[in-house]
């Protein structure tokens, strides 16, 4: 039987660069949203490690789904159900974000990242076996 998904590695990088451009794209629009619903500051970049910043939301992101990416391309490989074990992998990732956040964000970015962790969650588990089917 053939496989669904690409054989290639570096078609996965493709694709994880494409995913990882449009999750953090979301996430940054989530977080200048939410700084506007929840009223805490939109800042570009900064030091105050108790702070939601654009540049890390967005470094953050694409390093993450990078590397889910290629997470992915190695469960594929190796295992009969990729895409239950990928949502396994990324469900793990955002229990421990979303603990990571409440232990050290400020009360004000609190809401704000546990809505981001939700949606590039999902959206991960969504779009990184879609992206990476032939």
């Amino acid at each position: 039987m053939e496989s669904l998904y690409k054989n290639k590695f570096s078609s996965y990088l493709i694709t994880g660069l494409l995913g990882a451009a449009i999750i953090a794209a979301v996430a940054n629009v989530i977080f200048i949203a939410s700084g506007f619903t929840f009223g805490h500051n939109i800042g570009f970049i900064g030091q105050d490690r108790d702070t939601l910043y654009i540049v890390f939301i967005t470094f953050a992101t694409v390093m993450a789904v990078l590397i889910g990416t290629i997470l992915f391309y190695f469960l594929q490989k190796f295992t009969k159900k990729p895409v239950v074990w990928f949502g396994v992998i990324v469900f793990l990732g955002f229990l421990f974000n979303t603990f990571t956040a409440e232990v050290d964000l400020s009360l004000d970015y609190k809401a704000t990242a546990h809505l981001i962790h939700v949606i590039v969650s999902g959206l991960a588990i969504y779009l990184v076996p879609k992206l990476s089917k032939n």
